[in-house]
This record gives structure tokens, C-alpha cells and sequence, in this order.
């Protein structure tokens, strides 16, 4: 089965709460548009269960992000209902780790990087020929300001998540110029210091009380990039107020 012309087929991983689980809830408000949510565990997704339930354009998929079977199984399933995708925005990802470098926990770094680099190329694998089958072509990672080399952020040990970060640019700037002649746009987006569960035990790190960016804004904000976003636009790394960051 295929999905018509004029309907967009977007996924969102990490869908169960925060930014990801905004961009399900407002992208499947638009006429014309199929979305699908992977988390870890479906089952415990309850906010996401019942956004479901009132839009039948939503579906779950069971996407742990480090799982290639998981990953195959949810393409499978994508590609039996739509045939393709038009947007994938690999949200999911971790940061709990504040150490400074020679304290670094090495099991942390490697979390990390399975999580936040590794678990994106897996995503990436699966689903590469279902973007290849429609029009848009969007592939769009959740990185941060954490994962500039330039600036590096004064005062807060960033080692572990900065690095991972780092590593998602790069793989994501390889995206696009391994594909980009096939028609793909590939790009990271900083979503901003965002007021997120991931985002409160961070802040502390910080010294904010808390971030200053609401879930919603947020993913508002980084769907409109999304939709301006062409070719000229892939290969660059964005923020979410649409303004071109520095690696």
C-alpha cells in the first residue's frame, strides 16, 4: 500500500514524551498527514496511547533505538501501510552524564554513543530506501549546542554528551554528502535549552533553575525549519529558530 501524493508520512523516535511527543501531538493535527512514533515501550506510552486513540493518523511503533530488529520490524510495518516516508526526525536520545573528563564513567561514553550516534545510523539504515521512495526525503537528528567544536560550552563538562553529539554531526553531514544527489536532506537542529525531563536534570548543571524553552515552542519551531528546509538547506547545522550554527 502506498500513501497519495499529497500526504506527508513523518516519524518521530523518542515519541513517548517531551519534544518528540510534540511534534507527534502538532504535526497530526495538519489535513493530509500520517504520523509514526517510535518509542522503547509502547506499552508504558500512556499520554502517547491516548493521542492515538483521538487520531487515527497516528501509529506506535516499538523502536528501541539501539535494536536493528527493531528498527527492520518498524520499516516493515511502515512500508505495508504507506510504502515510503517523507520525514524522519531521529529525536530519540541521552544525556546523563556530567562528569569532567578524567572522571568520565567509560561505559557512560560508550551508552552514549551507542544511544545517540549509533542508534541514529541504525534508524537511518532501515529506513534510507522508504525516504528514497517519496518526494521529500527528510532526514533531521536531535543534536545541541553541546556538540559544537568551536565554542565549547565555559564551565559545564560536557565530555560524554558533547562528544556524542559531536559524532551525530558528523555521521548526519555524511548522510548528506553520501545521498544528497539522490534527493535526500539530511541536517541536525538544536532544539534549544528545552524544559524537558532530560532537560530538568541538566539544568542544575547549568545554574538555571530551569530552561527557558517550552516543549511546544520547541517542536513549532524546529517543524517550521523542517518544512522550509531543500537542498540548499542539507548539510548544515540549524537551530531551531532557523538561524545556521557553527560546527
Amino acid at each position: 500500500m502506498s500513501a497519495p501524493e499529497n500526504t506527508q508520512v513523518w516519524l518521530v523516535t523518542g515519541a513517548n514524551r517531551g519534544i518528540g511527543y510534540q511534534i507527534v501531538q502538532q504535526v497530526a493535527t495538519r489535513p493530509n498527514t500520517i504520523v509514526f512514533a517510535g518509542v522503547r515501550t509502547p506499552s508504558k506510552a500512556t499520554d502517547l496511547q491516548k493521542l492515538s486513540s483521538s487520531h487515527e493518523n497516528i501509529h506506535i511503533l516499538k523502536l528501541e533505538s539501539t535494536s536493528e530488529s527493531d528498527a527492520a520490524a518498524a520499516a516493515k510495518e511502515i512500508e505495508s501501510l504507506t510504502g515510503g516516508l517523507d520525514v524522519v526526525v531521529a529525536n530519540a536520545g541521552i544525556a546523563d552524564n556530567w562528569q569532567l573528563a578524567a572522571e568520565v564513567s567509560l561505559e557512560s561514553m560508550r551508552r552514549h554513543f551507542e544511544v545517540n550516534v549509533v542508534g541514529v545510523l541504525v534508524l537511518f539504515k532501515a529506513v534510507y530506501h522508504l525516504l528514497q521512495a517519496r518526494k521529500t526525503k527528510k532526514f533531521v537528528t536531535m543534536s545541541s549546542l553541546a556538540g559544537q567544536l568551536h565554542d565549547l560550552f565555559p564551565g559545564v563538562p560536557m565530555t560524554v554528551y558533547g562528544a556524542s553529539k559531536a559524532g551525530l554531526n558528523y555521521v548526519t553531514r555524511s548522510m548528506h554528502k553520501d545521498y544528497h544527489s539522490s534527493g535526500l536532506i539530511a541536517f541536525p537542529i538544536h532544539p534549544g535549552l528545552v524544559d524537558t525531563d532530560m532537560g530538568k536534570s541538566a539544568s542544575d548543571v547549568f545554574e538555571m533553575e530551569k530552561f527557558p524553552v517550552t516543549p511546544e515552542e520547541s517542536a513549532a519551531m524546529m517543524i517550521k525549519v523542517i518544512d522550509n528546509a531543500g537542498p540548499e538547506e542539507s548539510g548544515r547545522f540549524w537551530s531551531y529558530t532557523g538561524e545556521e550554527l557553527e560546527w
